[in-house]
This record gives C-alpha cells, sequence and structure tokens, in this order.
C-alpha cells in the first residue's frame, strides 16, 4: 500500500481540528511527566505528537496541506520555506531536536536511546506556547473555543459515580 504524502482541508483537516488533538496530547504528557516516571515515554512521545500537530496546523494555514511526515525539523523547515518566521530561540531549538529523539519511545528498542525526565517539560511548554503565538489571531482565537467535550465525532462524557 503506497503512502499519502499529504493531507489537506479536502480530506476534512482544519487547524482547529489539528490543534485541539494537539492541546490533548500535550495537556496528557503533563499530567504523565508528574505522575511517574514509570510514564515518561508516553509522555515524550504524546509530546511529540502534540508539537507535530501544531506544526502540522501552521503549514494548513500557510499552504492549505500537510506532508506525512513525523520529524519536527522537517516540518519546521518546510514552515521556514513558506515564509513564516518561526523566531527559535537556541532553547526552542534543543528541545525541538529532544522532541524529535521522544519519537522513538514508540518502540521498546530504540535506535539511539534517549534520556527523558520530569524537568523536559517545562521546556515543551515554551516551545508549544511560542507556537501557539505565530498562528493567525482567528485561529489562536477559535482555539480558545474549542469545546474539550466534543472530540472528532465523539462526545467525551464523564459519569458521576454514585456512592
Amino acid at each position: 500500500m503506497k503512502k499519502k504524502k499529504n493531507y489537506s482541508r479536502q480530506d476534512g483537516f482544519s487547524e482547529s481540528e489539528l490543534l485541539h488533538w494537539a492541546t490533548d496530547h500535550l495537556a496528557s504528557a503533563k499530567i504523565l511527566f508528574k505522575a511517574n516516571y514509570r510514564c515518561y515515554d508516553s509522555a515524550g512521545y504524546l509530546s511529540h505528537l502534540g508539537v507535530e500537530l501544531v506544526l502540522k496546523a501552521i503549514l494548513l494555514n500557510q499552504r492549505n496541506e500537510f506532508p506525512n511526515e513525523h520529524s519536527l525539523a522537517k516540518l519546521s523547515n518546510l514552515i521556514v520555506n513558506s515564509g513564516v518566521k518561526l523566531k527559535y530561540t537556541i532553547g526552542h531549538e534543543e528541545t525541538l531536536k529532544t522532541l524529535d529523539g521522544f519519537y522513538e519511545l514508540r518502540y521498546p528498542k530504540a535506535v539511539n536511546p534517549i534520556e527523558i525526565g520530569d524537568d523536559d517539560w517545562s521546556n515543551i511548554d515554551a516551545l508549544f506556547e511560542h507556537l501557539i503565538l505565530i498562528l493567525p489571531d482567528k485561529i489562536q482565537q477559535d482555539l480558545r473555543q474549542i469545546n474539550h467535550t466534543e472530540k472528532g465525532d465523539r462526545i467525551l462524557m464523564r459519569w458521576k459515580k454514585n456512592i
């Protein structure tokens, strides 16, 4: 089966939907980073996914499509080539490199073992906040108005337990 190269609005993608998933992945990562060292691999992987989706939302906004690509460095380069100045600090660049390594955390035997700890979260959160500020005001506004009880075609519910 041939891998699709690009996804677009015609495939049903929107910036707000990508950002909704991104913010939920990052919210989950934050909880996992605080929970227990046993959760760090999952937290790192979810952090990678969250930032990846933010970058893809920026690309969708700029180019009306984004590639089937997982390298944050490659996605960042595509954004810059689209004319958007990412204005990464050295800290952002280091965090991006670290997050790219976290993609390997999805499997038990990483090609290049990577170090991960709860102190990674503050840098990841700072990078996320920086990327959100790059988005046009309208998309930032849409992000603030996301209904977090609806996701995709599902309604997320939390049932009260009878005591």
